[in-house]
């Protein structure tokens, strides 16, 4: 699925699926088809792309029979006629056969690409549609950037039809929004490194943890809310500190300004982190 901007209801709906379909065809050398509509509110612009997996052989692997071949009524190969023949010696009800010289196997695809099912296919198709889409967007501020792992930020989680976890995401998707405001904000002040160690240190590696220990899936609301509310701290404290001695990232000083910012969240009003 292939969700797309609603300006895009205003493009004619047989190019925007040639202009899909072409792409992934050149790209992958495999066949593809595509549909496009609308949910039923009329919110939800999007693409259906099926494609096959496996590229058709320029010429196909054809067996042809060296002699005359029987098979049973399960299909099974039998070594001669005899064995699909009743008490009266007339051939039973299902079982066949293929004459001498006639073909009776065929291979006419490449085994199927495990690359399809990598994650590596998935983030550069996103890419590249990604791309694609953009290129029918005239601001700039409207459009579309991929999700990566390696950023600052958090991904939101898709809201299936009927899932009775609907207000459980759409409560840890408003945390993880927050997130995403305040990791952008942070970056106006430090590195984009500065707030990945601090995502790592609040967000990831107790999440992790949480996983490990079985807690519930709950937690994780929660960990964001808090992650979000240290990263605010540690703007604060950052403006606060002369530049020529603010922490790199990574370094055992900066972790400790993570884990003071952390802890001030208890204690509200003191002097201010000092080095």
């Amino acid at each position: 699925m292939i969700a797309l901007p609603e300006e895009y209801q205003y493009l004619k709906p047989d190019d925007v699926l040639k202009k899909f379909t072409d792409f992934f065809k050149d790209k992958y050398g495999v066949e593809c088809v595509a549909a496009l509509h609308h949910n039923k509110s009329q919110t939800n612009y999007h693409i259906h792309l099926v494609f096959a997996e496996r590229k058709e052989l320029s010429e196909p692997q054809v067996k042809i029979a060296s002699r005359n071949m029987f098979y049973d009524e399960n299909d099974r190969h039998c070594r001669t006629k005899k064995e699909i023949l009743d008490a009266d010696g007339n051939m039973r009800k299902g079982c066949y056969i293929i004459p001498k010289g006639e073909s009776y196997s065929g291979h006419y695809f490449e085994p199927k690409n495990p690359y399809f099912k990598s994650r590596k296919f998935l983030q550069e198709l996103k890419e590249g549609y990604t791309e694609l889409i953009n290129e029918q967007i005239g601001r700039e501020e409207d459009r579309l950037e991929v999700y990566r792992k390696d950023s600052i930020y958090l991904p939101t989680k898709k809201i299936g039809k009927n899932n009775p976890k609907e207000e459980f995401i759409r409560k840890n998707n408003e945390e993880v929004t927050k997130w995403n405001y305040y990791a952008a904000y942070a970056a106006e002040f430090m590195s984009e490194d500065h707030v990945k160690e601090v995502k790592h240190k609040e967000v990831v590696a107790p999440v992790k943890e949480s996983i490990a220990s079985g807690n519930d899936v709950s937690a994780y609301g929660q960990i964001v809310n808090r992650a979000v509310r240290t990263l605010n701290n540690i703007v604060k404290e950052w403006l606060r500190i002369p530049k020529e001695y603010r922490p790199e990232a990574k370094t055992d000083l900066f972790h400790q300004l993570i884990d003071y910012c952390r802890a001030k969240l208890k204690q509200p009003r003191d002097r201010g982190w000092e080095r």
